[in-house]
């Protein structure tokens, strides 16, 4: 399949080989087609739809060339020398998108300790998959869902995980550091001992889900809906709209040091 897939990008390429940068951008092109196969198979897919899968992936690099060939043909040295520049960031910056983006659907998937680091996956579907000590630092993970998932030692920092739904998954020793998290809901999971200090949360929900030794110290709550036990919750310096606080008394938690807005 590597040979096949060298072939095509050969055909890709072969109108514009005359150009300045092509041929390294090609080989970097081809690596990074070559993980994208090779992850494919590893999801379970045969060769050839894995293949078909790689080659969708590319999408328009054809096309992103095509659109300055023509100013680079009619250029003179010194110009094709700035467009040498103006190719490789096109590509480069294809050849990036590959690497951020991944398939929505990865259900059912054994992904233990993946680098999914500042992946692009709105909407994505994870569910009952195992994810034990994967990464998604940075990532975009918009209305995605995990449910019955093994989410154990995860690393979500810095990810969007607005409107995400996390349902009946295994959460122990996550991470959510400066994550985005509005509107996502924890339904059934166990966040006990999860750090959410200093976090902006709006419209959250925990639903039925562990919450002993869970931490929101000086974090900012809006709109945040806690329908679960909150008596070993810690909430020391945060700061919350009267609605959470009526919530969160009337549940009995310590509400001591807080402040409502």
């Amino acid at each position: 399949m590597q040979e096949k897939l060298m072939k095509y990008l050969d055909g890709v390429f072969a109108p514009y080989k005359d150009l300045y940068a092509v041929k390294e951008l090609k080989e970097e092109l081809y690596v990074d087609l070559q993980e994208r196969l090779n992850d494919f198979r590893n999801q379970g897919y045969d060769d050839e739809a894995a293949y078909s899968m790689t080659i969708d992936s590319i999408g328009d690099i054809d096309e992103i060339l095509e659109s300055i060939i023509d100013k680079t043909r009619d250029a003179g040295p010194s110009e094709k020398k700035s467009d040498k520049g103006t190719i490789r960031e096109s590509i480069t910056d294809k050849i990036k998108g590959l690497r951020q983006t991944v398939k929505r659907d990865m259900s059912m998937s054994n992904l233990q300790g993946s680098d999914l680091k500042g992946v692009k996956v709105q909407d994505g579907k994870f569910n009952c998959s195992s994810l034990n000590g994967s990464d998604f630092s940075g990532s975009d993970l918009t209305n995605s869902s995990f449910k019955y998932s093994d989410l154990r030692n995860a690393i979500f920092d810095g990810a969007d995980l607005t409107g995400a739904k996390i349902i009946a998954s295994a959460l122990k020793d996550a991470s959510f550091k400066n994550c985005v998290l509005n509107n996502t809901v924890f339904n059934s999971s166990d966040l006990s001992g999860v750090c959410f200090d200093d976090q902006t949360l709006i419209g959250t929900v925990f639903k039925n889900t562990g919450l002993a030794g869970t931490s929101f110290k000086n974090a900012i709550l809006r709109d945040v809906i806690f329908k679960t036990d909150v008596k070993k919750t810690v909430f020391d310096g945060a700061t919350m709209d009267k609605l959470t606080y009526a919530l969160l008394k009337g549940s009995n938690a310590n509400l001591t040091n807080v402040m409502v807005i």
